[in-house]
């Protein structure tokens, strides 16, 4: 079978792929995102690579996607901006259709002008190229928001938008041109926040405090995963970055005092076990305050998937020499 890998980073998948086609990350994309508040937000693209380097193609996943969909159907490419993907997705889903309202479309416009995404006080937009041509090219051109690469735009306080990717105002500093910005200081947008909620909770609530789980209970030979999660070392993409693994720590299991004195361990001990077929070797570190019967694993480091949360351990064991 054929494997194709549409990514915007080197995986082992892609090591194993006859076809990568190269995707745009989410600073280089434009979408919308649900988030824990049932809340449907726009994020929108922060700089056009191929700007900085001409040789670049690199596509948002929709666009390679959709490209790729019309080729084998010998259509013509009808999605041609994001506007049309959310018109797709609204047609197919009515659940979504509050997305189309999470921000205006691509023909928004303040008094003709599109909205800038720099500031006034920008500089050196000339130097960024400078090594590659003094002669500075047009600046990108964003078909699918209603923003401009660039500083020429609007940006008045006053101005009715809830999007704002900059706060400035004569005479303020950034921290306090906020102030111009919102209904009161410290207050809420003039004209209120970015997106829009697609669901609300029903009259009668959660039942958070009648659905109680059952309190865990320790069991023989058997222990549960208690994620650990890190600032340095637990996202799969800024792991990769030097400066950070510098701050990550080694991966570790964490026991109980009693599960590490029933298994004749002691910190710095290496023990494994195994899951999905694979077997895991890691040192040990005593936890007073984590409940016998639980182990903690260092979540999304090398080895160590996410998805093991929760999971239980059959055959923790001292690792032999």
């Amino acid at each position: 079978p054929l494997v194709m890998v549409v990514d915007h980073q080197r995986t082992a998948i892609m090591e194993n792929a006859h076809l990568v086609l190269s995707a745009a990350s989410f600073a280089e994309s434009d979408g919308t995102v649900i988030n824990n508040e049932g809340r449907a937000q726009r994020f929108f693209q922060v700089y056009d690579p191929a700007y900085y380097d001409s040789k670049t193609v690199m596509l948002e996943s929709w666009r390679w996607l959709h490209s790729l969909h019309s080729t084998l159907l010998s259509r013509e490419v009808d999605w041609t901006q994001l506007d049309h993907v959310i018109d797709a997705v609204v047609a197919k889903i009515p659940e979504l259709a509050g997305i189309k309202d999470a921000a205006p479309d691509a023909t928004f416009r303040i008094r003709g002008q599109k909205l800038a995404r720099e500031p006034h006080r920008y500089s050196g937009r000339t130097a960024m190229r400078a090594n590659i041509s003094v002669h500075e090219p047009r600046q990108p051109q964003d078909i699918d928001t209603m923003f401009t690469f660039s500083m020429e735009g609007n940006n008045q306080p006053t101005a009715h938008r809830s999007q704002v990717p900059f706060a400035w105002a004569p005479g303020w500093n950034s921290p306090q041109a906020w102030n111009k910005f919102q209904d009161e200081v410290g207050g809420k947008l003039r004209f209120g926040d970015p997106g829009v909620r697609l669901f609300e909770t029903s009259e009668n609530g959660l039942d958070y405090f009648t659905s109680v789980p059952a309190r865990f209970q320790p069991q023989d030979g058997k222990w549960r995963i208690a994620p650990y999660y890190h600032l340095f070392g637990s996202d799969e993409l800024s792991q990769r970055a030097p400066v950070f693994q510098s701050r990550m720590p080694q991966p570790y299991i964490k026991l109980n005092p009693a599960d590490a004195a029933k298994l004749g361990v002691n910190a710095g001990t290496r023990v494994s076990f195994s899951y999905d077929g694979n077997t895991v070797t890691l040192p040990v570190e005593i936890a007073e305050g984590l409940t016998a019967g639980q182990v903690g694993l260092p979540m999304g480091m090398s080895g160590i998937a996410p998805v093991l949360a929760g999971a239980h351990l059959e055959d923790l064991k001292e690792a032999q020499q």
